[in-house]
């Protein structure tokens, strides 16, 4: 049985499909506010639906109990709730998934944060910091995975390139190289780092098949959407002076993840021939949201 902590959210819900289509026992752990499709949609894949809460130890240990592994995809970044902030869910909830991992004797956990190094201060940097050190504390045997950027976030719509309207952002000079790795390449790399030797006690590093700079990602949407697209350019002192400024720590966390990119952190690196994915190309993703 294996225990996925976030299993609502994208990443999550991908690491549930492939374990199940592994014919794995998969213990789905869900919130009580949890949207009611997606929870159909995880039951509909055969997981045990479990409700818990990761500020509710109790809920924890029951989630953990008899688990052989624990995966937390868990952030607040995007799906934060009432009472939800990199504090208590980020750094706490995960600490407390943990502690109780760690009292039902499960055999490994894995825990995917990203590669802080290089980043600005930001409560969503301090938060993975804690636990991945809490992790390396609590005597299970830990994996770590440090992805690099999301291909469905940083080229996207919404922080990249907006296809529709033909524009695009390029944050900084842009000439940082960038390995993007797709969500489904993160999720198969979870599930194979499952009671694999060279996971073992480590922290796994790892980007999508190319380093590309934004603007030579750029140039692969503008050759598969056969149409130029126009630069919006984000200074780097722009982007310093948003972080700097941010009210609250949602806020900053974004500002600082964007001037993070701006200056080539997060980039990923190879990944390990100890895991023979064939990873997602940015052409290939950009043909992907052109065939939609």
């Amino acid at each position: 049985m294996v225990v996925v902590a976030g299993s609502t959210g994208v990443l999550g819900f991908e690491i549930c499909r492939r374990l199940r289509d592994r014919g794995q026992s998969v213990r789905a752990l869900v919130r009580a506010s949890s949207d009611a499709e997606r929870v159909g949609a995880l039951r509909a894949l055969g997981c045990d639906v479990v409700t818990g809460d990761l500020k509710d130890r109790a809920s924890l240990d029951a989630a953990c109990a008899g688990a052989h592994a624990v995966i937390s995809t868990v952030s607040a970044i995007t799906t934060a709730k009432e009472g939800d902030s990199f504090a208590v869910t980020d750094a706490a909830g995960n600490i407390n998934l943990i502690d109780a991992a760690a009292a039902a004797q499960v055999n490994q956990l894995i825990f995917v944060s990203f590669d802080t190094n290089g980043m600005p201060d930001a409560p969503i940097v301090d938060a993975k910091r804690d636990v991945e050190e809490h992790l390396k504390r609590s005597g299970l045997v830990y994996t770590t995975l440090h992805p690099a950027l999301f291909m469905e976030s940083w080229l996207g719509p919404m922080l990249f390139a907006d296809t529709a309207a033909g524009t695009a952002r390029v944050y900084g000079n842009g000439d940082a190289s960038l390995r993007y790795v797709a969500v489904a390449d993160v999720a198969e790399l979870a599930v194979r780092c499952l009671d694999h030797p060279a996971a073992r006690n480590t922290v796994i590093a790892f980007g999508g098949p190319e380093a590309l700079t934004q603007r030579e990602a750029l140039a692969r949407f503008e050759e598969v959407f056969e149409k130029p697209f126009t630069v919006i350019e984000v200074p780097e002192e722009a982007l310093e002076a948003q972080w700097m400024a941010a009210p609250d720590p949602f806020s900053r966390s974004f500002a600082a993840l964007m001037l993070g990119v701006s200056r080539g952190a997060v980039a990923g690196c190879e990944l390990s021939e100890e895991f023979p994915i064939r990873l997602t190309t940015v052409r290939e993703f950009a043909t992907s949201l052109r065939d939609r």
